[in-house]
Order: C-alpha cells, then sequence, then structure tokens
C-alpha cells in the first residue's frame, strides 16, 4: 500500500494560490505570538502561522517579538537575559485584555506542537540588532525534532542567520526579509542563498515579482491589513500574505 506524504510548504506556496499567513497568529484580537493567538488562526483558517523567536539565557527558543519584556508582557528588561522557566513565569496577555492573564510566552517547541498537521508555520529568527550565537543550530534542531522539516520556512532580516540555516539543513526554505528594495535583488537573494523574498508589501511592485518569478524564488509579502495593501499584494500577485487580522483579509 502506498502512503501518499503530506503536500510541503513550498509546494502550497508555488501552488498558484494566495496562502494566508496570520503574523503572530491572530494579534488583532488576541496577545500577539501566545498560543491563544496561534490557535485563534488556525481556527480562522490561515494557511501558515508566523512567530519570532529568540534564544534565551539557558539556550531555549521563546517566541516574543521584542529584545525587550516590557512591551507584551509584565516583565523588564532583555529575553536573553533569562531562562526559558523564569520566561514563563511573566504575564504575557494582560496587556492585551485582562480576558488573556493566563496567558505565557510560549517556546518554539510548544508551538511547533500546536501548528504541526494543521498549518505551515514561519519563523522569523530576531537576531538584529542583538545577536543571538547558535541561534540557528537551536532553530534546525527544534524543527528536526518536530518531524517539520516540510512544513516551515525560516526568515530573517539577518541575512547571514538565513544563510548559516541552509547550510546546516538545506531541506529546510528560507527567506530573507527586507523593509525596502534591495539594489540587486536576486544578488542579495543568491548571497543569502534563499528561497524567498519576503518585503513590505508597499515595497516590492509588479516587475520586481515577475523579476523574482522568472528566478523560482518565492514572494511573501507583510503586513496586509486593509483593502488596499490586499489589492496591491494580490495584483503582484504573491505567493503568500501576513496579516495581523486574517478574520477580515482573505487573499
Amino acid at each position: 500500500m502506498t502512503i501518499a506524504r503530506a503536500e510541503t510548504l513550498a509546494a502550497k506556496l508555488g501552488s498558484g494560490r494566495i496562502l494566508l499567513g496570520g503574523h503572530r497568529g491572530n494579534p488583532d484580537e488576541f496577545p500577539e505570538n501566545t498560543l491563544a493567538s496561534f490557535r485563534s488562526a488556525i481556527e480562522l483558517g490561515v494557511d501558515v502561522i508566523e512567530c519570532d523567536v529568540h534564544r534565551s539565557e539557558d539556550g531555549r527558543l521563546p517566541v516574543i517579538h521584542d529584545h525587550l519584556l516590557d512591551r507584551t508582557t509584565n516583565g523588564s528588561g532583555l529575553v536573553r537575559d533569562h531562562t526559558m522557566a523564569e520566561l514563563k513565569r511573566f504575564d504575557a496577555g494582560t496587556w492585551k485584555d485582562a480576558r488573556f492573564t493566563d496567558e505565557r510566552i510560549p517556546s518554539l517547541d510548544e508551538v511547533l506542537a500546536l501548528a504541526r498537521g494543521q498549518v505551515g508555520v514561519a519563523i522569523e529568527i530576531k537576531n538584529l540588532p542583538l545577536p543571538y550565537p547558535g541561534i540557528e543550530e537551536l532553530v534546525v534542531e527544534a524543527i528536526r525534532s518536530a518531524e517539520m522539516m516540510g512544513d516551515v520556512v525560516v526568515i530573517s532580516f539577518d541575512h547571514r542567520s538565513i544563510k548559516r540555516i541552509g547550510e546546516l539543513e538545506p531541506e529546510i526554505l528560507t527567506g530573507i526579509l527586507e523593509a525596502s528594495r534591495p539594489v540587486d535583488i536576486l544578488r542579495v537573494m543568491d548571497d543569502a542563498d534563499a528561497d524567498v523574498f519576503c518585503p513590505h508589501w508597499a515595497s516590492i511592485e509588479p516587475q520586481t515579482a515577475a523579476e523574482l518569478r522568472a528566478a523560482g524564488k518565492i514572494i511573501g509579502v507583510w503586513v496586509v491589513d486593509d483593502a488596499f495593501s490586499l489589492a496591491w499584494s494580490k495584483a503582484l500577485p504573491a505567493n503568500a500574505i501576513y496579516t495581523n487580522k486574517p478574520r477580515e483579509i482573505r487573499p
């Protein structure tokens, strides 16, 4: 008997259908980068959830956007100065609403376990401006342990991290984040050995998109939260859009 393999994230991105990504889950309604936020995005039917990872003092991978704890938790100071157990003690939900007082900072392992068999995961390595030596090895190890090699894309503004991920595990899809258009976009992609170009939606136009597609690259744009940015992203067209409002935005 032949057992069919699940379609990889790369195959879905190349299917011709624009994928919907939940940027930090569903942060419009839930505290960003929490399991509640990711769970909501999955329930709303996204294809991919996007999360941000740092390195804790004891070499774990906490999922939180900022290098500092202050904005999204009741803690203070740098994420990297705390162990994962210490990070787990902080309230990561009340800042959004008192209903979310039980939400904690999840680990990447927990996020992958939640997503496995349901959606893809875009993992952003937050390696700038504060570097995390060895974080790439930890991310690859987490992906392998979750057996989700074909279900993730690892992205970062630090293109060196992306190149390192590819060196450690060529099977993992990788992408570079950019807030503006590089002068030589294909050179930048090749230098990082990246598969996916992830620009802000307003910094890419159809001509650049066509250039990338001709080179066999994938395009994932952020953050698409209104009708205009959605229309622009569809006109490119992008392979995936990432939104803070997965209940409202549909590609």
